[in-house]
């Protein structure tokens, strides 16, 4: 499946809202921090859920917090809707975890035709650098066909070590 998003461009705006009510925008991290951005749907988070095995993701991200602090970045686990509190709680402040209600992102990340009659139609995984470019996507039908969480620390690893002075750096594969 195919994003709108290409490679080495800017990223659209994300803006969702905390279970606890505050507002988070990709761009607060502009120029800090690298983001790893999941757009994913409640059931595929939700612990002891139907697709409890698709929990990996934001589980993994926020078992290995001190490495993404390490890395300099952030990772957006972005939802259709409100977060179940069992899965913000506790939630190192590395990964954040928030709710889109309106749709706007993850449209902007997965295509118009994001969302289907039964809600969000796809599921996704990008990693940007600190200052809003695209490095990698994946976009999928459902999270188990996203990426493991290596991979994404792969990416967050070689954008660490980028820098305009030492030339491009070698990309892990998509």
């Amino acid at each position: 499946m195919e994003s709108p998003l290409q490679r080495r461009q800017l990223i659209p705006p994300v803006t969702a809202r905390t279970a606890d009510g505050r507002l988070v925008r990709a761009w607060d991290f502009k120029q800090k921090k690298s983001l790893a951005i999941l757009f994913l749907r409640n059931d595929e988070v939700a612990p002891g859920g139907a697709a409890a095995a698709t929990t990996r993701l934001p589980a993994e991200l926020a078992a290995r917090a001190d490495e993404l602090r390490r890395l300099e970045a952030v990772a957006l686990v972005i939802l259709p809707a409100p977060a179940p509190a069992s899965l913000t709680l506790g939630s190192p402040e590395e990964v954040v975890i928030a709710a889109d209600i309106t749709g706007r992102s993850q449209r902007a990340f997965l295509g118009e035709d994001a969302f289907g009659t039964a809600g969000l139609a796809r599921v996704g995984a990008f990693v940007a650098d600190r200052y809003g470019e695209l490095a990698a996507h994946w976009v999928a039908r459902d999270a188990s066909a996203l990426p493991e969480a290596d991979v994404l620390f792969e990416w967050l690893s070689q954008l660490q070590l980028a820098c305009e002075e030492c030339g491009a750096p070698h990309w892990p594969a998509e």
